[in-house]
Formats: structure tokens, C-alpha cells, sequence
């Protein structure tokens, strides 16, 4: 065999195997079009009505769907406080025209959209989206002590649960910017969120949270469609 013709057989069958290797390492690296789930914690900060702003702990788990560089942000969060927080909320029963009660947990579901627009290995994001915030546990005063908290009947200790419980839950919208670095399949993350105020809720003015976590890629979010199908 010529020296040319050895030379162009070798070639030919290095470059398939040459080729291949950027293109695995491309798809090792791609992170589009994948399903995520991830956890996180933190802490969560709000005030009320009748106290400052508080640090207290939450936990949660999510979903990333990823696109090209956009991805589907859907979890759900709790947080636990370390002590029961207070605030008033308007009652016509109540001699004072105000109801005090307390509560010690908020549950978070969310949806939303984040952005990922460097696709590198260390990426900021930022996103937005609505939320249901639910306060938890939370309980009405009826000790009778303070005019906030007379309950003369049974129907009145309802009636006052009733407003509390009205209190309880709302829908806000939400922001976040954090910054993420990827690790295969394998995303670390820390983030800050923060959520619009809602009228007539027990928590008042806007809130703040603050986390890390992780999140990893359990499968593709997209079916690839070949000439084998």
C-alpha cells in the first residue's frame, strides 16, 4: 500500500472518533432541555403589623425544567419560626374593632420562570413568577385580657377564628437573582428572593429570603425523535 493511501485510511478512520469526543463532551455539558429537582434552606425574614422584621429558618424542594436558556421554577417552602409571631387584624366583633393572633409556620407554593444567560459553568440567573403564601397554625386570641381579645360566646370565639383564618393566605408575586455552579449533572446554588406585600394578611410589607441548595439532573424534559422511531 502507498504511504498516501495508508496515510488517508488512518485518517479516515480517526477523524468519526476525533469528532465524536467534542460532541460528547458538548452533550455532557449541555443543560438544556433537562428535569431537575432540587432542594434548598434558609432563612426566611418578615414583620407584622405589630412586630419587626424576624429571621426565622424555611426549607423546601423544587423543579428546573430547563429550555435553552430559560427554565420552567416550580416548589413549594416552609418555614418554621423559633418563636410564635403576633399581629392584629380588623374584627367588628372584637370591642376594639381589632383581633389579635398568632401563628408559627408559612407555607410557600410557587411557579415562575428563571433566566440562565451565560450557559457556564459558574451562571448568574434571574427569574419571577406568583406565589400562594398560607400562614399556618394560626390561632385567634379569645383570652379576654385586652379589648383585642374579648370573646363573650362561642359563636364570637368562631367569628373570630373565621377573620383569622381569612388572614391567612394570599397570592403575591415574586423576583429572585442567584448564582449557580455546575457540576455535570449536579447544580449548586445560593439565591435571594423576594416577595411583594399583600393587603389584609398577617404578614405585613414585603419579605426576603435567603438560600442555598442543590438541584440535579434526573432526566431529559424533551424526547428526541430519530430515524430508529
Amino acid at each position: 500500500m502507498k504511504p498516501w493511501s495508508c496515510l488517508a485510511l488512518c485518517a479516515s478512520l480517526v477523524a468519526p472518533l476525533v469528532a465524536a469526543r467534542p460532541a460528547a463532551a458538548q452533550l455532557l455539558d449541555d443543560r438544556s432541555y433537562r428535569w431537575y429537582w432540587g432542594a434548598q434552606a434558609g432563612g426566611y425574614i418578615y414583620q407584622t403589623n405589630v412586630q419587626g422584621y424576624v429571621f426565622d429558618p424555611i426549607f423546601g424542594g423544587h423543579w428546573l425544567i430547563t429550555a435553552k436558556r430559560t427554565a420552567l421554577y416550580i416548589g413549594g417552602e416552609q418555614a418554621f419560626f423559633l418563636a410564635d409571631s403576633r399581629a392584629t387584624v380588623f374584627d367588628p366583633n372584637s370591642a376594639s374593632g381589632l383581633r389579635d393572633a398568632t401563628f408559627s409556620q408559612v407555607r410557600r407554593l410557587f411557579v415562575g420562570l428563571l433566566a440562565f444567560p451565560l450557559q457556564k459553568r459558574i451562571e448568574p440567573y434571574v427569574g419571577g413568577g406568583f406565589a400562594i403564601v398560607t400562614v399556618q397554625n394560626a390561632i385567634a386570641d379569645c383570652s379576654n385580657t385586652t379589648p383585642n381579645s374579648q370573646c363573650a360566646t362561642a359563636n364570637d370565639q368562631f367569628a373570630a377564628q373565621s377573620v383569622v383564618d381569612d388572614a391567612g393566605s394570599t397570592a403575591v408575586g415574586w423576583i429572585m437573582g442567584g448564582v449557580q455552579i455546575n457540576i455535570g449533572k449536579l447544580g449548586v446554588y445560593g439565591q435571594y428572593m423576594l416577595n411583594s406585600a399583600s393587603q389584609n394578611f398577617l404578614i405585613s410589607g414585603s419579605t426576603h429570603t435567603i438560600q442555598g441548595g442543590i438541584r440535579y439532573a434526573i432526566g431529559s424534559a424533551k424526547e428526541d425523535v430519530n430515524t430508529a422511531h
